[in-house]
């Protein structure tokens, strides 16, 4: 059970501290759901700078809350309060922008002072009574020109706009603090200052939820990377995406796709496909590079590491069944010679067993067309293949023939 679970569950025997300050209940808020163990401050805060007036422990919204001293409570619950519209007695100060009532002693002592514009320096100003005489400039806005031209001090404007917490709370800076709580944070605190983008220095952000709202409205990120699992990938503008698209992916370079943007596919298949599909043609070759590593034979078959047999899904590639397959490395005759025989223990068991299954079909052959070891089969020049008798008995002439072939020509020859 977490803290404030534990907090809310013993509520019952702790009506002397907020839930969520911890601090103690001199003053408490009512509630019409019950749930009366904060103070003012904090539901001021909520319903003041965060627009929150639902409870923050069963998350009803409620329009009034009454904010009493726990030491003259009247009433124990919030409906036990005679409530005439805005009014509830000569005693209490109900401010509608937020929905509560104050006990008038304690407005004017707490509440008024945060909800106003005072500089801390200097007691006689306030910034509500500056603008009211003013007319023109708000009453932040005077105080911030004041606190700059009197006492050379700041707020962070950044936590001014997003109510970081009452003006009247928050700190002020010289111009040289002022950089160190943009970039670093305030010392102590968890906050370690406002981000910045990178695309658009100087300028910052409140938090990180900002900024990416910012890079992702007014910057572009890489959907193809984005989808490959490296999110938080951002480009500046179009033109270093689409650098970006050249150089990592296969970007389509028709005059059309390029006005079009942000054609580029994960693959050279799927962009040969889309030239097709789209333009009727293709601006590479039609050919698909295989590329496959493999041990060679070596004079040391130690060397040598085991081999994986390809199986049919290695070449389909749905392109009329063809594969295009890299030449074969070249070697040195003397290296054949030496490694002319090769090692059974080299080499793979289906290997071994297609080579004496196409063995016998050849002995087989041989015997049933008279051939000896002492004859072996001739291969006759394209002159004599012509002259040759029809009834002639055909012999093999390709090097390697699957089983289907040999049967075919064997049953031939008989």
């Amino acid at each position: 059970m977490t803290e404030i679970s534990s907090l809310v569950a013993s509520q019952d025997n702790d009506d002397h501290h907020c839930l969520i300050c911890y601090n103690e209940l001199d003053f408490k808020t009512l509630l019409p759901c019950n749930h009366n163990s904060f103070c003012p401050v904090c539901v001021l805060r909520m319903r003041h700078l965060h627009n929150d007036k639902k409870c923050p422990i069963c998350k009803q919204e409620h329009e009034q809350v009454i904010c009493e001293e726990t030491s003259k409570q009247e009433h124990e619950s919030f409906s036990e309060y005679p409530i005439w519209g805005n009014e509830l007695g000569e005693e209490y100060i109900y401010r509608e922008t937020v929905g509560m009532f104050f006990r008038t002693e304690y407005y004017h002592r707490e509440i008024q002072p945060l909800l106003s514009y005072p500089c801390m320096y200097c007691k006689e100003f306030d910034g509500v009574t500056a603008a009211a005489a003013d007319g023109k400039k708000t009453a932040q806005r005077l105080l911030q020109d004041h606190l700059r031209t009197k006492h050379r001090l700041q707020l962070c404007q950044l936590c001014v706009d997003h109510q970081r917490d009452f003006v009247s709370q928050l700190p002020l800076f010289t111009p040289t603090q002022i950089q160190v709580h943009l970039k670093q944070g305030d010392k102590g605190t968890a906050f370690n200052g406002h981000p910045i983008c990178e695309f658009c220095k100087p300028k910052r952000f409140y938090d990180m939820t900002q900024l990416h709202m910012h890079l992702n409205q007014e910057h572009y990120k890489c959907h193809v990377c984005d989808k490959a699992g490296i999110p938080n990938q951002f480009f500046k503008n179009y033109k270093s995406l689409e650098r970006h698209f050249d150089n990592k992916h296969f970007l389509c370079h028709h005059p059309q796709c390029l006005q079009a943007r942000f054609v580029v596919f994960e693959s050279e298949l799927d962009l040969r496909h889309h030239e097709r599909q789209v333009h009727g043609t293709t601006t590479g070759s039609s050919k698909i590079s295989l590329e496959f590593q493999y041990g060679g034979r070596r004079n040391n078959n130690s060397d040598v590491g085991p081999q994986d047999v390809p199986s049919a899904s290695d070449f389909d590639y749905s392109l009329d069944g063809q594969a295009f397959v890299p030449d074969d490395l070249p070697q040195s005759s003397a290296s054949i010679e030496a490694d002319d025989v090769a090692d059974p223990s080299t080499l793979h068991p289906l290997h071994l067993q297609r080579t004496a299954q196409l063995r016998q079909q050849a002995a087989r052959v041989a015997q049933e067309q008279g051939l000896t070891p002492s004859q072996p089969e001739a291969f006759p020049s394209l002159a004599a293949a012509t002259e040759a008798e029809p009834e002639a008995a055909p012999s093999l002439r390709a090097g390697w023939s699957n089983g289907s072939t040999i049967s075919r020509v064997a049953a031939k020859s008989n």
